[in-house]
């Protein structure tokens, strides 16, 4: 990759983290401390569907797609998969709306705007991958630029109809995701690889055995650094979700920042290389998590206060959490990538559940020890994932060491 274009990736990329924090400080100023944390919720369910389906099927179509692409096959390979995601999404709306309809009909307008969220958010996902993947990584980051103009500029109009409240965060992140996909589509109609004659057939049995451990991780990803949303809203504390939710995503956003531009610089050459790449890719990986949560603890009031509103300022500690999920989901990514190109999902299942144990023991003790508050949501959640990255990155290692010997 020319020096340019790293250039040029990583400031659209800093661009696009700054509009996302514009995005947030909008919505967190327009929207009460209650209804963020309805939105935080209702995000959560929308995302369940990703971790249970479509973030397998996103792994599995990446990992072949160099396999295609070598051998002169079109990636309209993967049509019949995502014809497939897309009938099992609506079969699920429609079952969903049937059980509304019997049941309560306050949800049966939410309902449609998480699943097909849900939807939009993997087809987004899958496509601007394949197209970063195929070392177009302009244009990947340019529509990620794009995404987040149209959020800001979709909630400003959607909120001019009705009032501010979680439904009018996730229309405008749905609008937003509909038009790039339309985008998205357009563009990889028009790559060469697309338009190759020959079609691979890939059968249900090889995506199952591919696609089943990495769906057991994602489900346990989702509920370790989600599932506090899930039980707590239930619970009455919708308040705490949304004060600890606003906050511990400032982190996030800024880890996510930094980690999505590392990603589009170098996880192709975890794919090219056949998982070769990986101790250079660790290495800096971990020294841009140092800076960011070195930057995020130390600047944490003046950050929470820009960024949010005045009432958030007391709870500026919790961005740290936020730094050390992402940050964990940063070196699980490659780390998983790494496996899954030796065959080896299998591993990345049994981490996950390892860790799932941890996040509900750890989550078990303090509610026995009546501590769970805004300042103690976190605790599991970073612990979780130091479990799974050590176990991961010590079966890598142990696999790089019989390469060596």
């Amino acid at each position: 990759m020319k020096k340019t274009e790293i250039i040029e990736v990583s400031s659209v990329r800093i661009l696009v983290v700054i509009l996302q924090l514009v995005f947030l400080k909008i919505y967190t100023n327009y929207t009460s401390v209650y209804e963020l944390g309805i939105y935080y919720f209702l995000f959560t369910l929308s995302y369940s569907l990703n971790a249970f389906l479509l973030v397998p099927l996103d792994y599995f179509q990446q990992s072949q797609l160099y396999a295609l692409k070598n051998e002169n096959y079109s990636i309209r390979s993967f049509f019949k998969i995502n014809i497939w995601v897309a009938k099992f999404t609506f079969i699920t709306l429609l079952i969903g709306l049937i059980i509304c309809l019997l049941v309560d009909n306050q949800y049966i307008v939410v309902l449609p705007i998480i699943i097909i969220l849900a939807l939009s958010t993997y087809m987004v996902t899958l496509l601007r991958g394949i197209i970063n993947n195929l070392e177009k990584r302009r244009f990947a980051i340019y529509t990620l630029l794009m995404e987040s103009v149209l959020k800001i500029a979709f909630f400003y109009i959607v909120k001019c109809y009705f009032n501010p409240d979680a439904i009018t965060i996730l229309v405008s992140i749905l609008l937003s995701s509909l038009v790039t996909l339309l985008i998205l589509f357009l563009v990889i109609k028009s790559l060469d690889e697309f338009k190759n004659e020959k079609i691979k057939k890939f059968s249900p049995k090889e995506i199952f055995h591919f696609s089943y451990p990495i769906s057991v991780g994602a489900v346990v990803n989702w509920l370790q650094l989600q599932g506090y949303r899930m039980i707590l809203v239930p619970l009455g504390l919708v308040e705490v979700v949304g004060i600890y939710g606003t906050v511990a995503n400032v982190g996030t956003s800024g880890m996510n920042a930094l980690s999505t531009v590392y990603s589009q610089l170098f996880v192709p050459n975890l794919y090219k290389s056949e998982g070769a790449y990986i101790k250079t890719y660790l290495k800096y990986a971990f020294l841009s998590i140092a800076v960011v949560l070195s930057v995020g603890y130390f600047l944490s009031d003046i950050i929470i206060s820009v960024l949010t509103k005045s009432e958030f300022v007391k709870y500026s500690c919790l961005i740290v959490f936020g730094i050390l999920s992402e940050g964990g989901n940063f070196l699980i990514a490659g780390l998983t990538i790494y496996l899954t190109l030796q065959n080896l999902t299998k591993v990345s299942m049994i981490a996950s559940i390892t860790g799932l144990i941890v996040f509900f023991l750890s989550f078990i003790t303090l509610y026995l020890i009546e501590k769970i508050n805004v300042y103690t949501i976190g605790l599991p959640i970073v612990l979780t994932q130091f479990v799974i990255t050590f176990y991961l990155g010590l079966i890598v290692y142990k696999i790089n060491r019989k390469k060596i010997l």
